[in-house]
C-alpha cells in the first residue's frame, strides 16, 4: 500500500499547448475577448481587462431570422441575377460569403437546421449556394489554383490552412515559357514509355498529317485545356510525362502539346547548341531589408510598384512568386563550408538558402551549418525542476554555438500584448519576447514549446544566447549556447533590462 502523504506534490503551474510553430492571432481575434481568465478569483482585475477588448464573445447576438435574409437576398443576386460572390461582397451590405474555410455567411448558415419560410426562394440550404470556394472537376486551372491559395507558400511551413502566415494565400500562378522544343525532345537519350510512344514514330510530321483533324468533343476539348494549363506550369514535360497526367497515348498528347513546345527553335533552345551567354543581372540595392510577411505574386518583373517588395524596398523571399532568379531575392553565399566570420549570408544574421546558395549544398543531404534552423537540427533538453520553478536542461554535453531551438507562441501586435498586463500582473508571469522596436511580439504564456522554460540569469553569467535570424525570409528568434555546457547542467537566458523594468505588470528592480 502506497501513503501519498510521503510524495510532495508539485508547485502549482499554469498549462502551456505544446507547439512547433508560432500562431498567428488574426485582427478580429486581436479585439475579442474569448472568456473571463480567473474569473473565480476576486482579486483578479476583471473590469479593466475586459475594457480593452471592443468586443466580448460571449454577449454576441444571434439573429437566425436575419441570417435567413441575408442567405435569401444572396441566393437571389447569385442564381437569379448571375452576380459572382466576389461581386456581392464588394457591396458590403450582406456579411462576407466566404472569409475562410470555415467562417462566412454559408459556413455559419449550415453549422444550424434551415428555416423554412413562406416566401423564400430556397427550400433546402443547398439550393443554388455551394458551401465551399471548391471549383468544379473539370477546371483544371481553378483546382490548381485553389490549392496555392490554401497551402502555405513559405518554405519553413508548407502546410494547409497555416495558421501563422497571412492564409488565405494569392492564387496568382506565374506562366513559364518552355526551354526546350519538341525536335530537341524526339533527339534526346531515353528509352520509349510504350509501343505509342512519341519516341517511336519515325516522322512525327507525317504522323500528324495523317490523322483527322481535332475533333470538337468534349473529351477533346479538355485534353487541349489541361494541356495548356499543366504546360504554362511546367512547359518542358516530355510527352511520356504528360500522357501519365492526362490518361492519354503518348502519341496524341505530343500532338496536341507540339503547338505550345515550339518546333521552330524560336522560344526553346536545341540541346548541344551554342547559347550566348546573357549578361549577369545588377541586383538593386535594398535600403532597408525587413521581413514582409506576405510574398509578392504578380506578373512582371519586381522593378515596378506592381511588386509590394519594391514598394517597400525590401528583398524578395523564397516564397515570393517571383522565383530564386530575381534580381530583387537575397545574393547567394559563395561559400563551399559556411563559417560565421567568412560567409556573407551568416554575417547578414540570416540562414543559406535551398536552391539559392547551391555551392554550400544548402538543400541536399548534407546541408551546411548555416541551415540549422530551418531544419531544426536542434539539441534535446530537459524540464524539471530548475532555479526558478520549471527550467530546461541540457541533455548531453554541449559545445559553444550550439542550436537549442526556437522561440514559439502567439504571434502579437504591441497593441495586443497590452491586453496581456492584468494577467500578467496577476500570476507574476511574463512569456512576451519582443525583438526588434516596432515589430510583432511572441507571447509563450498559453502556446509554446521547450524554450519558454529557460530561467534568467544576469550578470553575464548566462550560458545561453537569443539571436534574431532571418530564415527563407522569415525572422525567428534562435537560441544558441554562449560556451561549453555539460550535460545536466542548467540553460540561463539574460532576459535584458527591460523585461525587469516592467516585470508582470509591475515594476521592479533586478536584485
Amino acid at each position: 500500500i502506497l501513503d501519498a502523504s510521503h510524495f510532495p506534490p508539485h508547485a502549482p503551474y499554469e498549462s502551456c499547448s505544446p507547439a512547433s510553430r508560432s500562431i498567428l492571432v488574426r485582427d478580429g481575434d486581436r479585439n475579442t475577448a474569448k472568456f473571463l481568465p480567473y474569473a473565480d478569483e476576486p482579486s483578479f482585475p476583471a473590469n479593466a481587462h475586459l475594457e480593452k477588448f471592443a468586443r466580448l464573445e460571449w454577449e454576441e447576438t444571434f439573429d437566425p431570422d436575419l441570417e435567413m435574409i441575408q442567405l435569401e437576398t444572396t441566393w437571389r443576386l447569385h442564381v437569379a441575377h448571375k452576380l459572382s460572390f466576389s461581386d456581392i461582397n464588394r457591396m458590403n451590405i450582406l456579411k462576407a460569403i466566404h472569409t475562410t474555410h470555415n467562417s462566412g455567411l454559408l459556413w455559419d448558415s449550415h453549422q444550424r437546421d434551415f428555416l423554412h419560410w413562406s416566401g423564400a426562394s430556397q427550400t433546402d440550404a443547398k439550393d443554388g449556394l455551394p458551401i465551399s470556394q471548391a471549383p468544379w472537376q473539370d477546371d483544371l486551372h481553378g483546382r490548381v489554383t485553389s490549392m496555392l491559395r490554401i497551402f502555405c507558400p513559405i518554405i519553413n511551413c508548407l502546410s494547409p490552412m497555416c495558421y501563422t502566415h497571412a492564409y488565405p494565400f494569392s492564387p496568382y500562378l506565374p506562366s513559364k515559357k518552355p526551354q526546350i522544343t519538341g525536335e530537341s525532345m524526339r533527339l534526346s537519350e531515353g528509352n520509349p514509355c510504350g509501343p505509342d510512344c512519341f519516341r517511336l514514330v519515325p516522322d512525327i510530321e507525317k504522323y500528324a498529317e495523317s490523322l483527322p483533324p481535332p475533333s470538337s468533343e468534349v473529351d477533346q476539348i479538355s485534353l487541349t485545356d489541361d494541356l495548356s494549363v499543366i504546360l504554362g506550369i511546367a512547359p518542358d514535360l516530355f510527352p511520356c510525362q504528360l500522357s501519365v497526367l492526362c490518361f492519354k497515348s503518348c502519341k496524341e498528347v505530343y500532338r496536341e502539346s507540339s503547338a505550345a513546345l515550339s518546333t521552330d527553335g524560336e522560344s526553346g533552345t536545341e540541346r548541344g547548341t551554342v547559347v550566348e551567354r546573357k549578361k549577369k543581372k545588377s541586383r538593386p540595392v535594398m535600403q532597408y531589408c525587413m521581413y514582409s510577411s506576405n510574398p509578392c505574386a504578380h506578373p512582371g518583373t519586381c522593378t515596378t510598384a506592381m511588386c509590394q517588395c519594391y514598394s517597400n524596398k525590401i528583398h524578395c523571399q523564397p516564397a515570393c512568386r517571383c522565383g530564386l532568379s530575381c534580381v530583387r531575392q537575397w545574393p547567394p553565399c559563395t561559400c563551399q563550408k559556411c563559417e560565421d566570420s567568412s560567409c556573407p549570408c551568416a554575417m547578414g544574421k540570416r540562414e543559406c538558402i535551398p536552391g539559392l546558395c547551391v555551392r554550400c549544398d544548402a538543400g541536399r543531404r548534407n546541408p551546411c551549418s548555416n541551415t540549422r534552423m530551418q531544419r531544426q537540427d536542434s539539441k534535446l533538453l530537459e524540464i524539471k525542476t530548475g532555479s526558478h520553478g520549471l527550467g530546461a536542461f541540457a541533455t548531453e554535453d554541449m559545445a559553444a554555438d550550439a542550436f537549442l531551438g526556437t522561440y514559439v507562441g502567439h504571434i502579437l501586435t504591441n497593441n495586443a500584448a497590452e491586453h496581456t498586463s492584468e494577467i500578467m500582473a496577476h500570476n507574476g508571469r511574463n512569456y512576451l519576447f519582443e525583438f526588434s522596436v516596432d515589430a510583432e511580439i511572441f507571447d509563450a504564456a498559453q502556446v509554446g514549446n521547450l524554450t519558454r522554460f529557460l530561467n534568467h540569469k544576469g550578470n553575464r553569467v548566462d550560458n545561453v544566447d537569443a539571436t534574431s535570424v532571418l530564415v527563407n525570409g522569415e525572422h525567428q528568434i534562435g537560441f544558441f549556447t554562449k560556451r561549453r555546457v555539460d550535460a545536466g547542467e542548467e540553460l540561463f537566458l539574460d532576459y535584458g533590462q527591460n523585461y525587469w523594468l516592467y516585470h508582470g505588470g509591475k515594476k521592479c528592480v533586478e536584485e
